[in-house]
């Protein structure tokens, strides 16, 4: 049995070589064909056609996903993965922004420059302080709170 077991794995193995494989963006793909799938049977009782359609989307990216794990077109996969990356990595950095916004607003006041739109980090209760963006070297006259 466990020759059985090793022969199988060496067939896979050999099978997938120059094959594109599973990455984030598959991992994702199988989680919303998942989401799809709960939808599609919350909807049964109420409408058989959403139920249809959910059904047909969740088969639907079901299929994508395994076309992309056994493609052999790697750079357009690596292309579609890297997107996804950027796409998920900007919505984490606007989260962990608004984390970071939060744990400091007691200590620290956030201006966005006028000319520029960043947004700038300043100290709280300093009284009227004069800033120079460090992007594109605007100075502004800023109240960040009286001085204690």
């Amino acid at each position: 049995m466990k020759k059985f077991f090793t022969k199988s794995a060496q067939r896979i193995q050999s099978f997938m070589i120059g094959r594109y494989g599973i990455d984030r963006l598959w991992r994702a793909l199988i989680i919303f064909c998942l989401i799809a799938i709960i939808i599609a049977n919350i909807l049964y009782r109420f409408s058989k056609i959403a139920y249809i359609a959910f059904t047909v989307l969740s088969a639907a990216i079901l299929i994508f996903a395994i076309f992309r794990v056994f493609s052999k077109n790697i750079p357009a996969r690596q292309s579609e993965n890297a997107s996804w990356l950027r796409l998920t990595g900007n919505i984490k950095h606007g989260f962990s922004f608004q984390k970071d916004k939060f744990s400091q607003r007691k200590t620290h006041k956030f201006v966005k420059c006028k000319q520029c739109k960043s947004v700038l980090r300043l100290p709280k209760h300093k009284g009227k302080i004069n800033v120079t963006c460090p992007h594109c070297k605007n100075q502004f006259v800023i109240n960040t709170g009286k001085k204690k």
